[in-house]
This record gives C-alpha cells, structure tokens and sequence, in this order.
C-alpha cells in the first residue's frame, strides 16, 4: 500500500543558489546534500518544511532531463501550503522572495504564486 510521496524534483540550474533560497529564504531544512554516485559531481539535494514527510529534491539540469527544461522557469506542478497567507506573504518579501501578485482569496483558500532562484512559479496556499 502506499502511504506518503516521498520526493517532489524541481529542476535547477544552480543547485548551490537554490539551496541557498530553499534554507534561507523560504525557512526549510536542509535533509540532504551529497553526492549522488562516487565520483559522479553530481549532487543529491533534499530539503523540506520542517517536520515534512515529503521533500524537494532541487535536481540538476542534465541532458538525460533536457525534455523538463521547457517547464523551467514557469508554474510547477505542486503547492506549499501554510497556515497564515498573509503573515508567510509579508514574512517572505520581507526576505525578497518575489511574488507575481498579492495572495488571492477564494472559496477554498487563498494563494500566491513565488518565484524561486531559479524562476519556477509555485503556488503557496493556504486551504479555508
């Protein structure tokens, strides 16, 4: 049976600079930074909200994943929700982390859409 998702990619050009937005602005741990295979160069990097079962695994641009680099740079396929929009909005400018508007009020939530260091778009939500 599954029980969880264990990794979300979201492809990076520089995984130092994306580490560093991940940890430093957006507040989420660092889970893992180390090589993939021995000798490779290649890094597997994880981070994670604190206390989170799932992570994001801030993955190399590389030729064998030439066909994501369309999606590079536009919205990604999954939400960081928390628990006060308005309060994680402020907090987050406040740490430049740009936005493409002011969160959005719904019948489900609202939401903003960030940009990270590496200009994917991802939505940050809060559910009503």
């Amino acid at each position: 049976m599954i029980t969880t998702i264990a990794t979300v990619t979201v492809f990076v050009d520089d995984q130092e600079r994306a580490k560093a937005f991940y940890t430093e602005k957006l507040g989420m741990e660092l889970i893992n930074d180390s090589e993939m295979f021995p000798g490779s160069g290649m890094r597997w990097i994880t981070v994670a909200p604190k206390g989170s079962t799932t992570v994001i695994s801030l993955f190399p641009m590389g030729e064998q994943w030439a066909h994501y680099r369309e999606a590079m740079g536009k919205p990604q396929a999954f939400t960081l929700h928390c628990d006060d929009i308005d309060a994680t909005y402020e907090e987050l400018t406040g740490k430049g982390v740009q936005f493409l508007g002011e969160p959005q009020k719904q019948a489900w939530g609202s939401f903003a859409i960030l940009v990270d260091s590496e200009g994917n778009q991802i939505v940050l939500g809060q559910q009503s």
